[in-house]
Protein backbone atom coordinates (compact mmCIF):
# COMPACT_ATOMS: atom_id res chain seq x y z
CA UNK A 1 0.00 0.00 0.00
CA UNK A 2 1.43 3.25 -1.04
CA UNK A 3 1.96 6.08 1.06
CA UNK A 4 -0.33 9.42 0.08
CA UNK A 5 0.62 13.19 0.82
CA UNK A 6 -1.53 15.95 0.06
CA UNK A 7 0.25 18.62 -1.97
CA UNK A 8 -1.86 21.33 -3.10
CA UNK A 9 -4.76 19.33 -3.13
CA UNK A 10 -3.55 16.90 -4.64
CA UNK A 11 -2.97 13.49 -3.70
CA UNK A 12 0.76 11.55 -4.25
CA UNK A 13 1.84 8.60 -4.32
CA UNK A 14 5.04 7.65 -2.80
CA UNK A 15 6.36 4.49 -3.58
CA UNK A 16 9.66 4.06 -1.86
CA UNK A 17 11.72 5.80 1.29
CA UNK A 18 14.17 8.41 0.54
CA UNK A 19 17.47 6.84 -0.34
CA UNK A 20 19.90 6.27 2.98
CA UNK A 21 16.82 5.06 4.85
CA UNK A 22 17.53 1.04 6.27
CA UNK A 23 14.03 -0.35 7.74
CA UNK A 24 15.64 -3.66 8.12
CA UNK A 25 15.05 -6.97 6.71
CA UNK A 26 13.65 -10.38 8.22
CA UNK A 27 15.24 -13.48 6.18
CA UNK A 28 13.53 -16.17 8.79
CA UNK A 29 11.61 -16.94 11.80
CA UNK A 30 11.63 -20.42 13.98
CA UNK A 31 10.01 -20.86 16.73
CA UNK A 32 9.47 -23.87 19.22
CA UNK A 33 6.48 -23.98 21.88
CA UNK A 34 6.61 -26.73 24.94
CA UNK A 35 3.02 -27.19 25.58
CA UNK A 36 3.73 -30.25 28.10
CA UNK A 37 5.36 -29.60 31.68
CA UNK A 38 7.98 -30.54 33.16
CA UNK A 39 10.07 -31.22 36.55
CA UNK A 40 13.10 -30.25 37.16
CA UNK A 41 15.82 -30.70 40.66
CA UNK A 42 19.00 -29.19 40.44
CA UNK A 43 21.91 -28.96 42.33
CA UNK A 44 23.67 -25.19 42.35
CA UNK A 45 25.38 -24.84 39.12
CA UNK A 46 23.43 -27.56 37.00
CA UNK A 47 21.53 -26.74 34.09
CA UNK A 48 19.19 -28.31 32.13
CA UNK A 49 17.76 -27.63 28.38
CA UNK A 50 14.23 -26.85 28.34
CA UNK A 51 13.87 -25.63 24.66
CA UNK A 52 15.89 -25.79 21.59
CA UNK A 53 15.69 -24.12 18.17
CA UNK A 54 17.82 -24.28 15.38
CA UNK A 55 18.88 -21.49 12.66
CA UNK A 56 20.93 -21.08 9.89
CA UNK A 57 21.56 -17.29 9.01
CA UNK A 58 21.56 -16.47 5.65
CA UNK A 59 24.81 -14.71 5.72
CA UNK A 60 27.83 -13.76 8.35
CA UNK A 61 26.37 -10.47 8.38
CA UNK A 62 23.18 -11.71 9.72
CA UNK A 63 21.75 -11.01 13.39
CA UNK A 64 19.53 -13.41 15.24
CA UNK A 65 17.04 -11.98 17.65
CA UNK A 66 16.81 -14.51 20.57
CA UNK A 67 13.01 -14.04 22.04
CA UNK A 68 11.75 -16.51 25.10
CA UNK A 69 8.85 -16.83 27.38
CA UNK A 70 9.56 -19.65 30.11
CA UNK A 71 6.74 -20.65 32.75
CA UNK A 72 8.36 -21.56 35.86
CA UNK A 73 6.50 -22.63 39.34
CA UNK A 74 7.64 -23.89 42.42
CA UNK A 75 6.24 -25.52 45.14
CA UNK A 76 8.19 -24.03 47.97
CA UNK A 77 10.24 -21.43 48.91
CA UNK A 78 13.96 -20.82 48.42
CA UNK A 79 14.13 -22.59 45.05
CA UNK A 80 15.18 -19.49 43.16
CA UNK A 81 15.27 -21.10 39.54
CA UNK A 82 17.01 -19.05 37.21
CA UNK A 83 17.33 -19.66 32.84
CA UNK A 84 20.08 -18.69 30.83
CA UNK A 85 20.23 -18.35 26.82
CA UNK A 86 22.44 -20.54 24.91
CA UNK A 87 24.47 -20.58 21.36
CA UNK A 88 26.35 -24.06 20.99
CA UNK A 89 26.01 -24.77 24.28
CA UNK A 90 27.93 -21.04 25.30
CA UNK A 91 26.01 -18.51 27.17
CA UNK A 92 25.82 -15.90 25.22
CA UNK A 93 23.46 -13.22 27.41
CA UNK A 94 23.82 -13.37 31.26
CA UNK A 95 24.46 -10.98 34.31
CA UNK A 96 28.05 -10.73 35.10
CA UNK A 97 29.83 -12.54 38.11
CA UNK A 98 28.55 -10.89 41.85
CA UNK A 99 30.79 -12.65 44.03
CA UNK A 100 29.52 -16.77 44.37
CA UNK A 101 25.51 -15.97 42.58
CA UNK A 102 24.96 -18.05 40.01
CA UNK A 103 25.18 -15.62 36.27
CA UNK A 104 21.69 -16.01 34.58
CA UNK A 105 19.62 -14.07 31.85
CA UNK A 106 16.52 -14.46 33.78
CA UNK A 107 15.52 -15.33 37.18
CA UNK A 108 13.66 -14.95 39.85
CA UNK A 109 12.58 -16.10 43.43
CA UNK A 110 11.00 -15.49 46.87
CA UNK A 111 11.24 -16.27 50.38
CA UNK A 112 8.74 -16.90 53.37
CA UNK A 113 9.09 -18.18 56.69
CA UNK A 114 6.07 -20.39 55.42
CA UNK A 115 7.85 -23.39 53.58
CA UNK A 116 4.38 -24.15 51.93
CA UNK A 117 3.90 -20.76 49.68
CA UNK A 118 4.09 -21.34 46.08
CA UNK A 119 5.45 -19.08 43.65
CA UNK A 120 5.31 -18.70 40.09
CA UNK A 121 6.74 -16.39 37.37
CA UNK A 122 7.27 -16.05 33.68
CA UNK A 123 10.69 -15.42 32.65
CA UNK A 124 11.11 -13.46 29.35
CA UNK A 125 13.87 -12.03 27.94
CA UNK A 126 15.16 -10.85 24.25
CA UNK A 127 18.59 -10.74 23.16
CA UNK A 128 19.89 -9.66 19.49
CA UNK A 129 22.73 -11.94 18.76
CA UNK A 130 25.76 -11.59 16.31
CA UNK A 131 26.79 -14.92 15.34
CA UNK A 132 28.85 -13.90 13.03
CA UNK A 133 28.14 -17.27 10.96
CA UNK A 134 26.11 -18.67 8.31
CA UNK A 135 26.62 -22.40 9.72
CA UNK A 136 23.51 -23.80 12.05
CA UNK A 137 22.94 -22.22 15.13
CA UNK A 138 21.78 -24.21 17.80
CA UNK A 139 19.93 -22.19 20.53
CA UNK A 140 18.94 -23.34 23.94
CA UNK A 141 17.15 -21.53 27.33
CA UNK A 142 18.03 -23.67 30.12
CA UNK A 143 16.97 -23.58 33.62
CA UNK A 144 19.16 -23.80 36.93
CA UNK A 145 17.56 -24.00 40.35
CA UNK A 146 19.25 -23.79 44.21
CA UNK A 147 20.56 -26.87 46.40
CA UNK A 148 18.37 -29.83 44.62
CA UNK A 149 15.42 -27.91 45.13
CA UNK A 150 12.47 -28.58 42.67
CA UNK A 151 10.79 -26.44 40.43
CA UNK A 152 8.45 -26.81 37.32
CA UNK A 153 7.78 -25.97 33.87
CA UNK A 154 4.61 -24.76 32.71
CA UNK A 155 2.96 -25.23 35.84
CA UNK A 156 2.67 -23.09 38.89
CA UNK A 157 3.37 -25.72 41.43
CA UNK A 158 2.76 -29.72 41.13
CA UNK A 159 -0.74 -29.56 41.91
CA UNK A 160 -1.73 -29.36 38.35
CA UNK A 161 -5.41 -29.80 38.78
CA UNK A 162 -5.61 -27.14 40.79
CA UNK A 163 -4.10 -23.69 38.51
CA UNK A 164 -3.99 -23.39 34.89
CA UNK A 165 -0.87 -25.20 33.00
CA UNK A 166 0.69 -22.46 30.33
CA UNK A 167 3.08 -22.99 27.58
CA UNK A 168 6.43 -21.67 26.75
CA UNK A 169 8.15 -20.41 23.55
CA UNK A 170 11.87 -19.84 22.13
CA UNK A 171 11.43 -17.97 19.05
CA UNK A 172 14.62 -16.85 16.73
CA UNK A 173 14.22 -14.13 13.84
CA UNK A 174 17.09 -13.73 11.55
CA UNK A 175 17.44 -9.80 10.90
CA UNK A 176 19.44 -8.86 7.44
CA UNK A 177 22.19 -6.94 7.55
Amino acid sequence: MAITRLNNNSITSVTALPSGIDVGKIGQVVQVTKTDSSTLTLATGTLTTVLTANITPTATSSKILVSYVLHVGQQTNQAYPYSTIRRNGTDIFRADAIGSRQRSTSSYGGFSDNASIQFSGVHTQEFLDSPNSSSQQTYTVNCGGYDGRTFYINIPNDNATAHASSTSTLTLIEVLA
